[in-house]
């Protein structure tokens, strides 16, 4: 009997020691994911949710530029990008507003789409992203401007057009 004892103790002391030495962790990961399209900055990184634009006395706002990257499933599809509402920034009591210009690449955006061929956007591969697009945020008129704290949202809406290259 203690022949069958002392190995079965020892069996039960290593697996004893291997259990108190397991831990567990558990990480949730999540990822928001479309199929279509994205855009980022040009590191690949999400583009800000905000930014500070610099005011000079006599002159206006100054020019704020974010060099990004549209990202696709195809390089044949063209791109539609539009500003979901007229871009401007208003002060706290919404009395005064500053008309914005928004650029991306060497397009003046508005509420009505602007289209970007597969080609000109990705001229290589659609693994590496789209050349790089200057996206560039300025006031329309400079000028002087009323003393106060202004801001105002830039909505984009980059959507995958249904024609590819030529329009067809």
């Amino acid at each position: 009997m203690r022949k069958y004892f002392k190995p079965l103790i020892i069996v039960a002391a290593m697996t004893t020691s291997v259990s108190a030495l397991a831990i567990q962790k558990d990480i949730t990961v999540n990822a928001s994911v479309d199929s279509q399209l994205d855009m980022t900055q040009a590191d690949n990184t999400p583009l800000p949710a905000s930014i500070d634009m610099q005011y000079l006395p006599g002159r206006g706002l100054e020019s704020y530029r974010l060099n990004t990257k549209v990202w696709s499933n195809s390089a044949t599809s063209n791109v539609k990008v539009r500003l979901v509402s007229a871009a401007k920034l208003a002060n706290a009591d919404g009395a005064e507003t500053i008309p914005m210009t928004v650029k991306l690449g060497d397009k003046t955006l508005s509420t009505a789409d602007v289209e970007y061929t597969g080609t000109e956007l990705f001229p290589g591969s659609i693994e590496n992203g789209s050349a790089v697009l200057p996206l560039t945020i300025s006031q329309t008129t400079k000028g002087i401007l009323k003393t106060g704290q202004y801001s105002g949202v830039v909505s984009l809406m980059l959507t995958q057009a249904t024609t590819t290259e030529g329009g067809a």
